[in-house]
């Protein structure tokens, strides 16, 4: 009795441990790199453009187009310099925010579609211009499925909580016995 009941507390406590057993398809064997902080590579659309004197890579971030600009030559990025963007519908001055880095509103820019760049950098020694498309694509379209699972997840899950009621409805169908001197 005690056997069968600890063998149906063990199947009952696996069931429910269950999912987070197998998870994806994900390595644990090695501890993930430490990768450092770098704010274009989690952004989404990009555009690279480079000339003689500077290159630069635009990426689209929340609401913002952002530019990083650095020299070509010696990648030393372009402090104080003097940057507008002109989307075609749209030319704006670009305000710095950290050493390479400047910014402006995306307005029209956060639509799907190709949307041509002309960008103006003057630094006390340099000007150019430089261009490029900046490719925004639509979202997905969300899938009423909801997240992925694993089918053999729940069929395993399915088969561990059927077999555990079919041993507890066991255990009470089974005739009690009584000790001989002892009224039922």
């Amino acid at each position: 009795m005690n056997n069968l009941r600890n063998l149906l507390l063990g199947t009952a406590l696996a069931a429910v441990a269950w999912p987070a057993l197998a998870h994806g398809d994900e390595d644990h064997s090695e501890p993930n790199p430490v990768v450092a902080a770098v704010p274009m590579a989690a952004q989404g659309p990009r555009a690279e453009a480079q000339t003689d004197a500077f290159e630069l890579v635009a990426t689209l971030a929340q609401d913002r187009l952002v530019l990083h600009i650095d020299r070509f030559d010696t990648n030393e990025p372009v402090v104080g310099a003097q940057v507008e963007v002109d989307t075609g519908s749209v030319q704006a001055k670009a305000t710095p925010s950290s050493p390479g880095v400047y910014w402006m509103a995306q307005g029209t820019l956060g639509q799907p579609g190709k949307h041509p760049l002309t960008i103006t950098i003057e630094t006390e020694d340099t000007a150019d211009l430089l261009t490029a498309t900046l490719e925004v694509t639509a979202p997905p379209a969300a899938t009423a499925s909801g997240p992925k699972s694993e089918p053999w997840m729940a069929w395993g899950l399915g088969g561990t909580v059927l077999l555990s009621g079919a041993g507890l409805l066991a255990l009470r169908r089974r005739p009690r016995t009584t000790a001989p001197g002892t009224t039922a």
